[in-house]
């Protein structure tokens, strides 16, 4: 399982362009290896997607904490400043994290039913693998939430309270939400008995966690109004319900939650049965199995399922106060990427439960499990293709595949892996080719959207990087950045991206006047199909190499272009 894991994660892992977010994490690498901090300006491009709300008065990026942006410009420093290096220590993160819950369940629960088929799931999952060849933070998320779970759950000494330190720090440092299985964890030490030996060791392990990661939050809150910007407060109590929803329908449309629930249901009224039955017609003790008899679930199994479970809660409560109901549409599970090895974790359980050391009905339930969605919420809503479910004035999203077959069976993988040997050039793509092949260096650029990734891969100085109504801007003024970094100064290419017509808060014709007036002459020299986003991570979003998407894309768009500009 680990070889094919390998394989689905690793294989062309530099095959596809970076898509925004990518780009934003691997430009900011870049930039730490010249100034040792990612800096938004490197006397080139400006490059913030949020307008420079996420930067300091130095210009540093500091909303988002930094160990995704030090481990891409690590992996630049060895591999160099290319795509493969910017994925693969994610994506070396991500198959990690499959050997890891393996060994971590095996560990605890000495069951090699329950440790192999949480590995098979997360293999197996469209989702995880799309996380997985990301450089973004949620593969980090995925392994050092197995590790903190590891460390917590043998955290009887010094060594094993600093490894949890560690995990817990750097859980936090490579997305704020990530303090919600440590909170989840320590919680549970106040109130289950089983897990009084920890309570000692979280009292000392809380206040370093603490000192190493708060403060974090409070430079970003008074250096940057990018946390402002990037979370909205619940205005009432059933926007926060509505929220709450939201995120539950995320978590359910890509883990086998709903059927997990249900085999734990049916393992336990199989057990009452078996309990209540009279004593002449019970198992032998010694017989496969038996020894399960006595007790529905052990310590070790509730102590696994209770940690899954209160993380969860924690998780969605975390991304309905800070997170609206279309943000968590939009995104996915990216912020809580964590989930999911927890989520196969309970899962495994849940088949170990029913299939009660019977290898043909654990194999059958894997394979149901793994390969269609029936133990998902999608099947579920299969009647409503909109996935629109209201309830007065509040209402949700659920992901209805385009194809009825693709309601109930897991195609996707299917796509993902004929994926891994194709090229699937989008916008981006198609954008930075044309302008390696026809700009010269040093030929000024604007880009309305995906900056981040044109810069990476073509490295020619942009344009209208800041407005006179962004929050930078004076202080642009003030470090005396190059004019054209404030407009259309000398400008010699306009990628336009049609998707997003008004984003950067200015319009194609706003730019066109402000050429044609200073006397530039402007030619269309390229269209190209509009794919809206390139790679993009979440199951709902991504666009496959022949063009298609699972589920329905909300909008279609017009031709990007290209246009060159002459001045006198």
């Amino acid at each position: 399982m680990a070889v094919i894991g390998a394989v689905l994660i690793l294989s062309n892992v530099a095959s596809d362009y970076l898509w925004e977010d990518e780009g934003d994490t691997a430009a900011l690498a870049v930039n730490i290896l010249k100034f040792g901090v990612p800096k938004a300006w490197d006397g080139a491009a400006f490059l913030d997607s949020d307008h420079g709300a996420r930067l300091n008065r130095d210009l540093v990026m500091v909303t988002h904490p930094w160990v995704q942006y030090y481990l891409t410009a690590a992996s630049f420093l060895v591999f160099g400043q290319n795509t493969f290096a910017a994925r693969f220590p994610f994506a070396l993160a991500g198959w990690m994290s499959i050997l890891l819950t393996y060994l971590f369940l095996w560990r605890e629960l000495r069951s090699r039913v329950v440790a192999f088929s949480a590995a098979a799931l997360l293999v197996f999952s469209v989702q995880f693998l799309l996380y997985a060849r990301q450089c973004r933070y949620c593969a980090l998320n995925m392994l050092l939430v197995v590790w903190l779970f590891s460390a917590f759950f043998k955290m009887t000494s010094l060594r094993a309270c600093l490894s949890f330190i560690a995990a817990a720090v750097l859980l936090f440092h490579s997305h704020p939400y990530g303090l919600a299985p440590v909170v989840a964890l320590a919680g549970l030490t106040l109130i289950y008995r089983p897990f009084v030996a920890q309570r000692r060791w979280i009292l000392f392990a809380a206040p370093t966690i603490a000192i190493l990661t708060l403060p974090w939050l409070a430079l970003s809150s008074l250096s940057s109004s990018g946390s402002a910007l990037n979370t909205t407060a619940a205005q009432s109590i059933g926007e926060f319900v509505e929220r709450c929803a939201q995120a539950f329908v995320e978590y359910t449309s890509v883990t086998p939650l709903i059927g997990s629930v249900l085999l734990l249901i049916a393992a336990f009224f199989v057990y009452r049965k078996r309990k209540s039955a009279p004593s002449e017609v019970q198992l032998d003790p010694a017989a496969p199995g038996a020894g399960n008899s006595a007790k529905f679930l052990d310590t070790p199994e509730m102590s696994i399922l209770l940690g899954v479970l209160v993380t969860t809660v924690i998780y969605v409560l975390e991304t309905a106060v800070t997170q609206s109901s279309d943000s968590l549409w939009l995104a996915g599970m990216r912020y809580a990427s964590a989930l999911l090895p927890l989520a196969a974790m309970g899962v495994a359980i849940a088949i170990a439960k029913v299939s009660r050391g019977n290898a043909a009905i654990s194999v059958s339930l894997l394979l149901v499990l793994a390969f269609t969605k029936l133990a998902q919420l999608t099947p579920w809503v299969a009647w409503n293709p909109s996935g629109l479910i209201r309830c007065g004035k509040y209402s949700i999203g659920a992901h209805v595949p385009v194809k009825v077959i693709d309601r109930f069976l897991g195609s996707g993988l299917l796509k993902y892996a004929g994926d891994l040997w194709r090229e699937n050039p989008g916008t981006v793509a198609k954008s930075c080719e044309f302008l390696r092949r026809n700009a010269k260096p040093g030929d000024v650029v604007i880009v309305n959207y995906g900056m981040e990734p044109t810069y990476f891969y073509t490295r020619l100085p942009q344009a209208m990087g800041i407005l006179q109504q962004y929050p930078v801007y004076k202080r642009a003024r003030e470090l005396g950045l190059p004019e054209f970094v404030f407009g259309v100064d000398h400008v010699r290419w306009i990628v336009w991206r049609s998707a997003w017509e008004t984003g950067p808060g200015y319009a194609v014709n706003d730019v066109m006047r402000d050429i044609v007036e200073r006397g530039g002459k402007i030619t269309s020299v390229m269209e190209m199909e509009e794919t809206v986003w390139e790679n993009r991570e979440d199951i709902h979003f991504h666009r496959f190499s022949d063009g298609s998407y699972l589920f329905p894309r909300t909008q279609t768009f017009p031709a990007s272009r290209v246009a060159r500009i002459d001045w006198p």
